[in-house]
């Protein structure tokens, strides 16, 4: 039910005899003969024969992007704690009718912070590149750039180019446009509508403003996958700027729900959109960035992943980097077995 060692003990030498298992374990996550890099690179192996594969079927390779938290809200000694936004107490105190009004701050609680990043493709399973922990206390203080620059860094030195990067909001903004670019890499980031753009005829607009002179160019009927519903969807395209980099030309693709029930989505990217199988390939893409959202999901609930009770970071980094093997290994099983 967790990643107790106590529980996980019992497992390997019999509940008779658990704390021996106990010990076998714990000997192992303190050893000083290896550390979670071994594991980090062979799943980075692993992504470099899976791209090539991919591109061999004539695929273009997803590299899906998200950041989450692993919350400790009941620890405080354990080394590299950091403060971390509770999404579970932002859920617990949603305003319910006729209940007394949740307090309007965000709430904090002890925690890891967690980037990850997934290969997949359209129409294909996940499977892991990168999963990250850090924190931003301690000797182990970390930045989240300094994760991603690592990271596009390795990849334009050891695979090249071919890639497009997924990415939510949370990174709109421009070092993730300087970023890519000077890495050589395409990128796909969903746009915040209140972010400056620039267009040749328009001028400088808010995107949300600069999108109301585009109508929609193509329709279809899709699967809300998460709401288990049939939507109809608009589509509209435009060749767009950046305020701080005027010299690279980016698509930006707008999706309306026809019907207005939710608000539009801007998908800025730095690939080439000219038609509209091109900006239905964009929309697709970024929708198939959920699959990432499932990860994180199904490490906390299935996985146990915010269960490890240790004591040093080096270690709790160690069984982490366990977890995330099995999380690889259980999608290569979906992808090698699909029935």
């Amino acid at each position: 039910m967790g990643l107790l060692l106590s529980e996980l003990g019992g497992y390997i030498c019999g509940f008779s005899h658990a704390p021996a298992g106990t010990k076998r374990i714990s000997n192992l996550l303190r050893s000083k003969k290896w550390t979670s890099t071994i594991i980090d690179n062979f799943l980075f192996s692993q992504t470099r024969k899976r791209l090539e594969s991919l591109v061999k079927q004539g695929k273009r390779p997803l590299m899906l992007w998200d950041d989450s938290r692993l919350e400790k809200a009941e620890s405080w000694f354990l080394e590299g704690l950091c403060s971390v936004e509770s999404s579970k107490a932002k859920r617990l105190t949603r305003i319910k009718k006729g209940y007394y009004s949740p307090p309007n701050k965000r709430i904090c609680v002890p925690g890891y912070h967690w980037t990850s990043t997934l290969l997949s493709a359209l129409g294909e399973s996940v499977s892991v590149c990168q999963m990250s922990w850090w924190t931003t206390r301690g000797k182990y203080k970390e930045y989240g750039r300094n994760i991603m620059f690592r990271m596009l860094e390795k990849l334009q030195a050891q695979v090249g180019k071919g890639i497009l990067h997924v990415l939510d909001r949370g990174y709109a903004n421009e070092w993730t446009i300087e970023w890519f670019t000077n890495f050589e890499q395409d990128f796909l980031v969903r746009w915040k509508k209140n972010h400056l753009l620039i267009h040749s005829t328009k001028g400088k607009k808010q995107t949300h403003l600069l999108a109301r002179s585009f109508k929609a160019r193509s329709k279809k009927i899709v699967l809300d996958s998460q709401r288990k519903i049939l939507k109809s969807i608009s589509i509209a395209w435009t060749q767009v700027q950046h305020p701080s980099f005027e010299d690279i030309n980016l698509s930006l693709v707008i999706v309306r729900d026809t019907k207005n029930y939710q608000s539009p989505l801007y998908l800025l990217t730095s690939l080439p959109v000219e038609s509209a199988k091109d900006a239905w390939e964009i929309c697709h893409s970024y929708m198939h960035r959920w699959n990432i959202e499932q990860a994180f999901r199904f490490a906390k609930t299935e996985l146990a992943i915010e269960s490890p009770r240790l004591w040093f970071f080096e270690n709790t980094l160690k069984l982490l980097a366990i977890v995330t093997l099995i999380y690889d290994f259980l999608m290569k099983l979906i992808r090698n077995w699909p029935s």
